[in-house]
Protein backbone atom coordinates (compact mmCIF):
# COMPACT_ATOMS: atom_id res chain seq x y z
CA UNK A 1 0.00 0.00 0.00
CA UNK A 2 1.42 3.41 -1.00
CA UNK A 3 0.19 5.14 2.43
CA UNK A 4 2.13 8.33 1.90
CA UNK A 5 1.43 8.47 -1.95
CA UNK A 6 -0.62 11.97 -3.15
CA UNK A 7 -2.05 10.40 -6.71
CA UNK A 8 -3.62 13.58 -8.88
CA UNK A 9 -6.63 11.32 -10.53
CA UNK A 10 -7.54 12.40 -14.12
CA UNK A 11 -11.33 12.84 -14.39
CA UNK A 12 -11.60 11.16 -17.17
CA UNK A 13 -10.03 7.60 -15.97
CA UNK A 14 -12.88 7.81 -12.90
CA UNK A 15 -15.80 8.25 -15.49
CA UNK A 16 -14.41 4.91 -17.23
CA UNK A 17 -14.65 3.23 -13.67
CA UNK A 18 -18.23 4.78 -12.59
CA UNK A 19 -19.89 1.39 -13.80
CA UNK A 20 -17.69 -0.02 -11.08
CA UNK A 21 -15.01 0.70 -7.68
CA UNK A 22 -12.18 0.37 -8.41
CA UNK A 23 -10.82 -2.78 -6.83
CA UNK A 24 -7.85 -2.98 -3.63
CA UNK A 25 -5.90 -4.89 -5.94
CA UNK A 26 -5.70 -2.51 -9.05
CA UNK A 27 -2.35 -1.46 -9.17
CA UNK A 28 -1.98 2.63 -10.16
CA UNK A 29 0.78 3.46 -11.69
CA UNK A 30 2.71 6.92 -9.86
CA UNK A 31 3.43 8.99 -12.80
CA UNK A 32 1.86 7.37 -15.43
CA UNK A 33 0.45 9.97 -17.90
CA UNK A 34 -3.06 8.43 -17.48
CA UNK A 35 -3.51 8.82 -13.96
CA UNK A 36 -1.80 11.71 -13.19
CA UNK A 37 -2.34 15.28 -14.18
CA UNK A 38 1.20 17.46 -13.52
CA UNK A 39 0.15 20.87 -13.32
CA UNK A 40 1.73 23.95 -11.33
CA UNK A 41 -0.77 24.74 -9.15
CA UNK A 42 -1.87 20.72 -8.17
CA UNK A 43 1.45 19.75 -7.36
CA UNK A 44 2.87 20.50 -3.67
CA UNK A 45 5.45 17.32 -2.95
CA UNK A 46 8.93 17.14 -1.38
CA UNK A 47 8.62 19.77 1.44
CA UNK A 48 6.41 21.81 -0.99
CA UNK A 49 8.14 21.91 -4.03
CA UNK A 50 6.39 22.84 -7.43
CA UNK A 51 6.87 21.37 -10.63
CA UNK A 52 6.39 21.51 -13.97
CA UNK A 53 5.94 17.83 -14.17
CA UNK A 54 5.67 15.25 -11.93
CA UNK A 55 8.29 15.37 -9.04
CA UNK A 56 9.20 12.12 -10.00
CA UNK A 57 8.75 12.14 -13.57
CA UNK A 58 11.69 11.83 -15.63
CA UNK A 59 11.84 14.66 -17.45
CA UNK A 60 12.25 16.60 -13.43
CA UNK A 61 14.90 14.07 -12.83
CA UNK A 62 16.68 14.53 -15.64
CA UNK A 63 16.52 18.35 -15.61
CA UNK A 64 17.78 18.35 -11.89
CA UNK A 65 20.65 15.86 -12.69
CA UNK A 66 21.23 18.69 -15.80
CA UNK A 67 21.78 21.32 -13.10
CA UNK A 68 23.78 19.24 -10.56
CA UNK A 69 26.41 18.32 -13.64
CA UNK A 70 26.84 22.01 -14.31
CA UNK A 71 27.47 23.27 -10.92
CA UNK A 72 29.33 20.53 -9.77
CA UNK A 73 31.46 20.06 -12.46
CA UNK A 74 34.19 22.98 -13.22
CA UNK A 75 34.71 21.22 -16.87
CA UNK A 76 31.91 20.05 -18.90
CA UNK A 77 32.52 19.39 -22.63
CA UNK A 78 29.86 19.13 -25.08
CA UNK A 79 29.94 16.44 -27.90
CA UNK A 80 27.83 15.91 -30.95
CA UNK A 81 27.32 12.44 -30.35
CA UNK A 82 26.88 10.21 -33.65
CA UNK A 83 24.56 7.10 -32.91
CA UNK A 84 27.25 5.17 -31.63
CA UNK A 85 25.93 1.35 -31.57
CA UNK A 86 26.51 -0.65 -28.05
CA UNK A 87 29.84 -1.61 -28.92
CA UNK A 88 31.22 1.51 -29.65
CA UNK A 89 29.44 3.85 -26.72
CA UNK A 90 31.31 0.96 -24.21
CA UNK A 91 34.89 1.64 -25.79
CA UNK A 92 34.64 5.18 -25.99
CA UNK A 93 33.04 5.34 -22.19
CA UNK A 94 36.43 3.66 -21.21
CA UNK A 95 38.98 5.25 -22.92
CA UNK A 96 36.76 8.74 -21.63
CA UNK A 97 37.02 7.46 -18.08
CA UNK A 98 41.13 6.97 -18.60
CA UNK A 99 40.85 10.61 -19.57
CA UNK A 100 39.19 10.64 -15.56
CA UNK A 101 35.93 12.23 -17.82
CA UNK A 102 32.84 10.54 -17.38
CA UNK A 103 30.18 10.44 -20.77
CA UNK A 104 26.84 11.72 -20.33
CA UNK A 105 24.11 11.55 -23.06
CA UNK A 106 21.68 14.54 -23.35
CA UNK A 107 18.20 15.34 -23.90
CA UNK A 108 18.35 18.31 -26.04
CA UNK A 109 15.36 19.80 -25.28
CA UNK A 110 15.20 19.50 -21.59
CA UNK A 111 18.64 20.54 -21.49
CA UNK A 112 17.65 23.67 -23.21
CA UNK A 113 14.98 24.20 -20.62
CA UNK A 114 17.45 23.92 -17.87
CA UNK A 115 19.68 26.64 -19.66
CA UNK A 116 16.74 28.71 -20.00
CA UNK A 117 15.57 28.40 -16.35
CA UNK A 118 19.71 27.93 -15.24
CA UNK A 119 19.40 31.96 -13.00
CA UNK A 120 16.18 29.91 -10.83
CA UNK A 121 16.64 28.15 -7.70
CA UNK A 122 14.68 25.11 -8.52
CA UNK A 123 14.55 25.45 -12.97
CA UNK A 124 12.08 22.37 -12.95
CA UNK A 125 9.60 25.29 -11.07
CA UNK A 126 6.60 26.83 -12.74
CA UNK A 127 7.70 30.44 -13.86
CA UNK A 128 6.20 33.50 -15.47
CA UNK A 129 7.15 33.89 -19.08
CA UNK A 130 7.92 37.35 -18.39
CA UNK A 131 10.20 36.78 -15.88
CA UNK A 132 13.68 38.84 -15.88
CA UNK A 133 15.68 36.22 -14.62
CA UNK A 134 15.22 33.74 -17.78
CA UNK A 135 18.47 33.09 -19.51
CA UNK A 136 17.14 33.83 -23.18
CA UNK A 137 20.21 34.28 -24.76
CA UNK A 138 22.07 31.75 -23.30
CA UNK A 139 25.94 31.20 -25.34
CA UNK A 140 25.44 27.36 -24.96
CA UNK A 141 21.87 27.20 -26.42
CA UNK A 142 22.81 27.44 -30.26
CA UNK A 143 25.18 23.84 -29.45
CA UNK A 144 21.79 21.37 -28.74
CA UNK A 145 20.61 21.08 -32.66
CA UNK A 146 21.87 17.23 -32.63
CA UNK A 147 22.65 14.20 -31.00
CA UNK A 148 24.21 15.45 -28.23
CA UNK A 149 26.85 14.34 -25.08
CA UNK A 150 28.82 15.79 -22.61
CA UNK A 151 31.81 14.52 -20.58
CA UNK A 152 32.49 15.91 -17.17
CA UNK A 153 35.73 16.53 -15.39
CA UNK A 154 35.93 17.22 -11.54
CA UNK A 155 39.18 19.11 -11.40
CA UNK A 156 40.34 21.49 -14.05
CA UNK A 157 43.21 19.83 -15.36
CA UNK A 158 44.95 21.17 -19.29
CA UNK A 159 46.37 17.82 -19.42
CA UNK A 160 43.42 15.31 -19.60
CA UNK A 161 41.54 17.65 -22.00
CA UNK A 162 44.90 17.33 -24.72
CA UNK A 163 44.47 13.21 -24.11
CA UNK A 164 40.82 13.26 -24.69
CA UNK A 165 41.12 15.78 -27.86
CA UNK A 166 43.50 13.24 -28.80
CA UNK A 167 40.71 10.01 -28.39
CA UNK A 168 38.56 11.92 -30.21
CA UNK A 169 40.69 12.61 -33.33
CA UNK A 170 40.50 8.63 -33.34
CA UNK A 171 36.35 9.22 -33.06
CA UNK A 172 36.76 11.43 -36.02
CA UNK A 173 32.56 12.35 -37.13
CA UNK A 174 31.77 9.53 -34.21
CA UNK A 175 32.28 12.08 -31.71
CA UNK A 176 33.98 15.65 -32.03
CA UNK A 177 33.25 18.74 -29.82
CA UNK A 178 31.07 21.44 -30.53
CA UNK A 179 31.38 23.55 -27.25
CA UNK A 180 32.70 23.29 -23.26
CA UNK A 181 32.34 25.53 -20.12
CA UNK A 182 35.55 25.43 -17.92
CA UNK A 183 34.48 27.16 -15.05
CA UNK A 184 32.36 30.18 -16.07
CA UNK A 185 33.79 30.06 -19.59
CA UNK A 186 32.17 29.28 -22.44
CA UNK A 187 34.62 27.89 -25.28
CA UNK A 188 34.12 26.94 -28.93
CA UNK A 189 36.76 24.13 -30.06
CA UNK A 190 39.29 26.03 -31.23
CA UNK A 191 39.73 27.84 -27.64
CA UNK A 192 39.40 24.50 -25.86
CA UNK A 193 42.13 23.34 -28.04
CA UNK A 194 44.48 26.34 -27.14
CA UNK A 195 43.36 25.55 -23.36
CA UNK A 196 44.62 21.93 -23.59
CA UNK A 197 47.46 22.83 -24.70
CA UNK A 198 49.09 25.23 -20.79
CA UNK A 199 50.99 23.35 -18.39
CA UNK A 200 49.10 21.41 -15.71
CA UNK A 201 47.94 23.02 -12.55
CA UNK A 202 51.29 21.12 -10.36
CA UNK A 203 53.83 22.97 -13.03
CA UNK A 204 51.98 26.02 -12.90
CA UNK A 205 52.37 26.02 -9.59
CA UNK A 206 55.92 24.97 -9.56
CA UNK A 207 57.02 27.47 -12.09
CA UNK A 208 55.57 29.99 -9.64
CA UNK A 209 57.45 28.69 -6.67
CA UNK A 210 60.76 29.15 -9.29
CA UNK A 211 60.21 32.94 -10.31
CA UNK A 212 59.36 33.43 -5.97
CA UNK A 213 63.04 31.77 -5.35
CA UNK A 214 64.70 34.10 -7.52
CA UNK A 215 66.31 37.30 -6.27
CA UNK A 216 63.26 39.30 -7.47
CA UNK A 217 61.17 36.95 -6.24
CA UNK A 218 63.19 35.93 -2.63
CA UNK A 219 62.43 40.43 -2.34
CA UNK A 220 58.77 40.15 -2.59
CA UNK A 221 58.67 37.21 -0.17
CA UNK A 222 60.69 39.12 2.41
CA UNK A 223 58.65 42.29 1.72
CA UNK A 224 55.51 40.38 2.14
CA UNK A 225 56.55 38.44 5.17
CA UNK A 226 58.69 41.92 6.87
CA UNK A 227 54.79 43.93 6.06
CA UNK A 228 53.05 40.86 8.10
CA UNK A 229 56.14 41.42 11.29
CA UNK A 230 55.77 44.63 11.31
CA UNK A 231 51.54 44.67 11.42
CA UNK A 232 52.16 42.22 14.38
CA UNK A 233 54.79 44.14 16.35
CA UNK A 234 52.38 47.42 16.00
CA UNK A 235 49.44 45.67 16.97
CA UNK A 236 51.69 43.86 19.74
CA UNK A 237 53.10 47.13 21.22
CA UNK A 238 49.22 48.97 21.38
CA UNK A 239 47.79 46.09 23.29
CA UNK A 240 50.93 46.34 25.53
CA UNK A 241 50.43 50.10 26.35
CA UNK A 242 46.60 49.38 26.90
CA UNK A 243 47.72 46.76 29.89
CA UNK A 244 50.08 49.18 31.36
CA UNK A 245 47.91 51.48 33.03
CA UNK A 246 45.74 48.40 34.51
CA UNK A 247 48.73 47.16 36.02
Amino acid sequence: MLKNSLFLINPQLLLRCNTRPLLSTTSIRYGSSAVITAKPKDIELNGGRQTVKAPNSRKTFLIDSYKHMMETHPVVIFLHYNNLIKSEDHHFRDQIKSTNGKLHKIRNNLFKVYLKNSNQSDPCAPIDSKNETLVKNHPLYPLFTGPTAAITYKDINPTDIAKLIKLLNIAKDKLFVIGAKIDTDIMDPFQLGTFSKLPSLPQLQATLVSMLQMSGGGSLVQTLESSTQKLYLTLKSHEDNIKEPKE
